[in-house]
């Protein structure tokens, strides 16, 4: 695996995590600092950077869209919700807003790194 891959994937992971955790306590930061991150680590230009971002947001929405279905699924909500409602399917798309704006952060980051000391 060459070089490029492995800082793409360890830079969307590092990200996606990034996203996660401060997106609990800031909503709007959390995908913008997330996704620089992974633009940073993931090097390459602007566009790589910013497919590292956009992949840390959907990695990021995935994890939180399986934490809501597993809360979902526990006895004392089930009874009152469907496993696949309406209302989770709108969260699920309300929510791709983290990999829109992870996307514009690693935008931001690639664009910095191109325009940084090599």
């Amino acid at each position: 695996m060459n070089d490029i891959k492995k800082n793409f994937w360890m830079g969307t992971g590092i990200g996606g995590i990034i996203i996660i955790i401060v997106d609990l306590m800031i909503p709007f930061l959390g995908p913008l600092l997330g996704g620089f991150v992974a633009g940073l680590i993931a090097k390459g230009g602007i566009m790589n950077g910013g497919k590292a971002g956009f992949t840390a947001g959907i990695l990021a929405t995935i994890v939180i869209a399986l934490v809501i279905l597993a809360g979902m699924v526990s006895p004392p909500i089930a009874e009152y919700l469907p496993p696949v409602s309406t209302g989770y399917i709108l969260f699920v798309t309300l929510t791709l807003y983290l990999a829109l704006l992870a996307g514009i952060g690693g935008f931001i980051a690639g664009a910095v790194r191109k325009s940084g000391p090599r």
